[in-house]
């Protein structure tokens, strides 16, 4: 199995990811039948109070709104360790949590990663719902716990007319996938946790359709470093022997981040990121990394690290086409040396 890590974050300041279906998937809905394969049962939505007192987010609905989706929530009482959405498959519902305490986590490459927690009044699954993507993230019940399960299209008839609703839900979807890229990414997991909750109420969010182009080969605007927070990319280098050819350099995808080989080394880029799939950055300026490298060495000496590795891996695949003085020029020649990029620690 792949190894587990841990990482610390809170649920309360959004720092958890929008997550969705299980893998054995027992919370079937058949009109107003629950199928549950033994791990849940079914409750009396009225017995619990679907209200802005219970759940904060539900505060931006109208009364009327708030009425119809109550009538099309279903109640469900979760037994421990049980996944009530697992990550890659398609969501159908946003929950709200009654009770109970649940683990998201993560895979990135070969690690699994526990990257927060949702507790009682919160939602999870806003994600999937805002924009039609497969979960990237697993949730998972730690002990009993009680969750309304709102079915999808009410949710998304609401947003289409409650526009505050809808932008407080990007905000939280926002926050939460930063929040999960940062801790499962090698470079930035070694900003403080107070630096990386800051990043979440400052940053600047895009996104890309399939196709899209985020920034092109030898683009001089290197002003931005980027987080991926969701979906997919390829990063291709034009071939030197036939230029009409793109040479695939790289595939990107979520928690990786792109756009660091300029900000270390000063040059353009070295090759064109196109979105194969939709894509949603954390969009991050020069300023802001020029000052972290400053204050936080460890985040430095692994940024210098990932910048290392990847001017290494270009030129394996380069020295073959253009020989090894050539290649190196355009790689690892270009890299500065460690100490005039990061702060010395204190002594």
């Amino acid at each position: 199995p792949s190894p587990r890590r841990t990482t610390s974050t809170s649920g309360n300041s959004g720092t958890l990811h929008p997550f969705y279906r299980t893998r054995d998937d027992p919370l079937q809905v058949t009109g107003r039948v629950l199928i549950i394969d033994c791990m849940a049962k079914w409750l009396k939505v009225p017995d619990i109070a679907v209200d802005r007192d219970t759940f904060p987010i539900l505060a931006l609905l109208s009364r009327d709104e708030q009425h119809r989706l109550r009538s099309d929530t279903t109640c469900v009482e979760m037994a421990a360790d049980v996944a009530v959405i697992s990550e890659g498959q398609q969501p159908s519902s946003l929950f709200l949590v009654y009770r109970g305490l649940l683990m998201v986590s993560k895979r990135h490459h070969h690690d699994i990663f526990d990257v927060g927690f949702v507790t009682p009044g919160e939602a999870f699954g806003e994600a999937s719902i805002l924009y039609d993507t497969p979960a990237n993230a697993e949730v998972r019940t730690t002990e009993p716990s009680v969750l309304l399960q709102c079915p999808a299209g009410t949710v998304r008839d609401i947003l289409r007319t409650n526009t505050r609703f809808r932008r407080a839900l990007e905000q939280l979807a926002e926050r939460r996938m930063a929040a999960s890229a940062m801790a499962i990414n090698a470079v930035f997991s070694k900003l403080p946790q107070a630096a990386r909750e800051t990043m979440l109420y400052n940053a600047r969010f895009i996104s890309l359709d399939a196709g899209e182009t985020l920034f092109e080969e030898d683009q001089s605007d290197t002003h931005f470093m980027y987080l991926v927070l969701g979906g997919r990319a390829e990063a291709t280098v034009t071939s030197p022997r036939t230029p009409d050819q793109r040479i695939l350099f790289a595939n990107i995808g979520a928690g990786d981040e792109i756009g660091e080989i300029s900000i270390i080394t000063g040059r353009s880029h070295a090759a064109t990121v196109t979105a194969t799939a939709p894509m949603h950055l954390l969009k991050i300026n020069n300023e802001t990394i020029q000052s972290w490298l400053k204050r936080y060495p460890d985040f430095g000496y692994a940024l210098y690290a990932c910048v290392q590795r990847k001017l290494q891996h270009a030129l394996e695949g380069m020295r073959d086409l253009i020989g090894e003085e050539e290649a190196k020029k355009r790689t690892i020649g270009a890299l500065p040396p460690a100490d005039r990029i990061i702060a010395a620690p204190p002594s």
